[in-house]
Order: structure tokens, then sequence, then C-alpha cells
């Protein structure tokens, strides 16, 4: 029996938003082994666990270009994608600077070699969020 299809909507998007954080954090894990001395990848890892599960899942919806993690746009990967963007609006921030990880950082430094060998897991990481972004988007939650 499938308990998960017993629950109501509400419960399946509480259980969905908790598995995106996790997934998001795991992801962050994955590039931190990968590229440790990344200093925004390290704050983003950070600020992840302190944002609420529903906020980080508002601004990942937000900032995740579905249709082209769908194409593997790979400029759109290396170049455009900012997970946090505008995280602060979730926090109440008031910096006066923001500094948000994007794999440009990486692509425009020493590192490429490292994000080329890497790209399939990053792809396979950015597909899951990307997949369970569209399986809560489906539940008719408002969000």
């Amino acid at each position: 029996m499938n308990i998960f299809n017993n629950l109501n909507q509400q419960e399946k998007y509480l259980i969905l938003v908790r598995k995106l954080k996790e997934a998001f954090i795991l992801f962050n894990d994955d590039l931190l082994d990968v590229f440790p001395n990344n200093k925004n990848l390290f704050l983003q890892r950070i600020i992840a666990y302190q944002l609420p599960n529903v906020s980080l899942f508002r601004i990942l919806k937000k900032n995740i270009n579905l249709d082209s993690i769908d194409k593997e746009d790979e400029l759109y990967l290396k170049f455009n994608l900012c997970f946090l963007k505008e995280y602060e609006l979730y926090m109440n921030e008031n910096f006066l600077k923001y500094d948000y990880f994007t794999f440009k950082e990486i692509c425009n430094n020493e590192s490429l070699n490292l994000f080329e060998e890497n790209i399939e897991m990053i792809w396979k990481w950015v597909k899951i969020l990307s997949l369970l972004i569209k399986q809560i988007n489906t539940l008719n939650i408002h969000n």
C-alpha cells in the first residue's frame, strides 16, 4: 500500500517541500565536495538550512527555469542559473551587497575542468530539483 497516495493535498505538499529542501542541501554537499573552496557555495548551503521549507520552494520555483532544465541548456546552467537569488526577501535581511552562488563563477575561473568533469552529476541534481518543483506545482496548493 502506498501511504503517500492516501494523504491529502496539504500533507503531500508539506512532505514534498521538505524533500525539496533535503535534496537541495544534499546537492550543495556534493558540490562542496567538488568545489570545497567556493565561499558563495558554502554560504548557499548555510542559507538553505536557515530558510523555511516553503520559502526555499518559492525561491527555487522563481529562480529555476524549468524549460531550460528540461532542454539541458548548458549555457543557462553555466551562466544564468542562480538558485537563491533574492533569498534575503524571505529572511528579512538587509545586506548592502548580495553574492549569490552561480556556476558562472566556477566556469570563469580555473575550476572549469572540474565543472565539466562533474556536469552529469550537476544535471542529475538539477533535474531532481526540477522534478520536485513540478510535482509540488501539480498539487494546486496556493504557493
